[in-house]
C-alpha cells in the first residue's frame, strides 16, 4: 500500500483537473493521476511546421457559461473567427458556390425540420432529463433515421447530411439523433448559434492557457506517465493500481477518463449492472480533425460534400504565398490517413478543386488508446437508459468527464461542468 490521500482523481483533461482544483481548495489532499506526458487530454495543441494548432477540442463560446466563467476567472480573452468570403456545397457530382448566407439558408430548410419538437422534448437544456418522456421519441433515432423521416430535396438533404457528419464526427447510422438536438437547444435553439458555438470562437492563447490556470488554482500532486489499470473499493477506502507497480489509496476516487477507455480499467467489485452497460454501449465519435497546409487562391472558403473523407473543410489562416491553413473534419478516422499525402491530395481535389495540397498532419483520436473517439456523440438510448445511471456515485468511485455532462458534452464546458459537480461530491465524501 502507497501512500493515503483525501481524493485521488484519475484523468488530467478538463475534468480531472477541475475536480482536483476543487478538492483541493477544499483542503483535501488531492493526488491527479494521468497516463499521458501531458495534461489536457482530448485537447492538445502542438507546434507543425512553424504554427501553433489544437489537434483536439479548442472552440468555446460564451453560451458556455462553466468555460466562459473561468476564462473570466483566469483574465484570459478570446478571438472570434470571421465568416468565410465564399462557401461550397456538393450535390450529386457538382460543386455550387454562394455566400454562407446562401448556403446557411439551404441548410435551415432541413435543419429546421430536424429539430422540430425539441423545445417540448428539451425544455431545460442543461438538465437532458427535464422531460425525459418526451425526449424518448428522438432518443430512439440515430441520425440518419431521423433524416429519413423529413421530405427534403436533393440539395436539402446533401447539405444537411454535411453539415450532421461534421457535428456527429461519426457515421450518421450509429450517432443518436439527440446529440444534434442537445447541441441545437444548448445554443439557444438556433443553426446560427449551433454553428458558432461549435467553431467560431478560440481562446487567446489556446486551451493550454485556460488549462494551466485550473491547474495552478489549486495545490494538488499530480503524476504524468501513470497508467491506471485496476480500482479496488473497500467500505472506508479505495485503493488504485498503477501499470508500473505502484498503489494509491484514498476515501474518494474520481476517474475522469473518456467514456470509451472506462472499460481498460478493472472494477473491484465490478461497477453496478447499469452502469456497465453504459460503458459497453461508449459513444459513437470515431472521425478526424485535419489540419491542411494547401496552394491556391488567396481567398477565406468553406465547403462541405457528405460522404467525403473531410467533408468539412474550412479556412483558418491565410499564409504568404498563396498558402493557407484549412481545418477539416471526417466521420471516420479509419478512412483517412494524413500521413498518405497523395491520398489527401487527391481527396482534397475532388472537394475543393484548384487548390494543390502542400502538408497535412492530424491526430488518430480514434486509434489513441486514452481516447478512443474524439467528443461524446452519444448512441440512441444513452439519455433514456443510461445518462442519469453512469452520472450516479458507485459508492466511493465517481465517474466524470465531458462525456457524462447533462450540458455540453463533448465540450470543454461538459468537462468543467462534470468536475466542478464530482469535484465537490468527492470533497464531501472525504470530509
Amino acid at each position: 500500500m502507497g501512500e493515503r490521500y483525501d481524493v485521488i482523481v484519475v484523468g488530467g483533461g478538463f475534468a480531472g483537473l477541475t475536480a482536483a482544483r476543487e478538492c483541493a481548495l477544499r483542503g483535501r489532499r488531492t493526488l491527479l493521476l494521468e497516463a499521458r506526458e501531458r495534461l489536457g487530454g482530448r485537447t492538445w495543441s502542438a507546434d507543425w511546421e512553424g504554427q501553433s494548432v489544437e489537434y483536439g477540442g479548442a472552440w468555446v463560446h460564451w453560451h458556455q457559461p462553466h468555460t466562459f466563467s473561468e476564462i473570466t476567472r483566469a483574465g484570459l480573452r478570446v478571438a472570434v473567427s470571421p465568416d468565410a468570403q465564399r462557401a461550397g456545397w456538393h450535390v450529386g457530382s457538382e460543386l455550387r458556390w454562394g455566400s454562407p448566407a446562401e448556403r446557411d439558408a439551404i441548410v435551415r430548410r432541413g435543419w429546421d425540420r430536424f429539430v422540430d419538437g425539441v423545445r417540448d422534448a428539451l425544455p431545460q437544456p442543461h438538465a437532458p432529463l427535464a422531460a425525459i418522456d418526451r425526449l424518448a421519441s428522438f432518443d430512439c433515432l440515430t441520425i440518419a433515421e431521423r433524416l429519413a423521416e423529413l421530405e427534403l430535396s436533393e440539395e436539402e438533404y446533401e447539405t444537411l447530411a454535411a453539415e450532421l457528419e461534421s457535428l456527429a464526427h461519426a457515421p450518421l447510422t450509429d450517432a443518436g439523433a439527440v446529440a444534434v438536438l442537445r447541441w441545437h437547444a444548448l445554443s439557444g435553439y438556433s443553426l446560427k448559434l449551433t454553428q458558432e458555438t461549435g467553431g467560431r470562437v478560440t481562446i487567446i492563447g489556446g486551451t493550454g492557457a485556460l488549462l494551466r490556470a485550473i491547474a495552478e488554482a489549486a495545490p494538488f500532486e499530480r503524476r504524468l506517465a501513470t497508467r491506471v489499470f485496476a480500482i479496488e473499493q473497500r467500505s472506508d477506502e479505495v485503493e488504485v493500481h498503477t501499470a508500473a507497480g505502484d498503489s494509491f489509496a484514498a476515501a474518494a476516487v474520481v476517474v475522469a477518463v473518456p467514456l470509451n477507455t472506462l472499460r481498460a480499467i478493472a472494477f473491484e467489485p465490478g461497477l453496478a449492472e447499469d452502469k456497465q452497460e453504459a460503458i459497453a454501449l461508449g459513444q459513437a465519435s470515431r472521425g478526424i480533425k485535419l489540419m491542411l497546409k494547401v496552394r491556391g487562391e488567396q481567398t477565406t472558403a468553406n465547403v462541405i460534400q457528405h460522404g467525403h473523407q473531410f467533408g468539412y473543410l474550412g479556412s483558418e489562416e491565410l499564409i504568404d504565398g498563396n498558402e493557407q491553413l484549412m481545418i477539416g473534419f471526417g466521420p471516420d478516422a479509419a478512412r483517412c490517413d494524413a500521413a498518405d499525402l497523395p491520398a489527401v491530395g487527391r481527396a482534397l481535389a475532388t472537394l475543393l478543386p484548384g487548390y494543390e495540397l502542400v502538408d497535412a498532419t492530424a491526430h488518430d483520436w480514434l486509434a489513441d488508446e486514452f481516447s478512443r473517439g474524439t467528443w461524446a456523440i452519444h448512441r440512441p438510448g444513452w439519455y433514456v437508459h443510461h445518462h442519469a445511471a453512469i452520472n450516479r456515485p458507485d459508492g466511493r468511485v465517481l465517474l466524470a468527464g465531458s462525456d457524462l455532462a447533462d450540458g455540453w458534452a463533448g465540450f470543454i464546458d461538459g468537462a468543467i461542468e462534470s468536475g466542478l459537480r464530482n469535484g465537490a461530491r468527492a470533497a464531501a465524501l472525504s470530509g
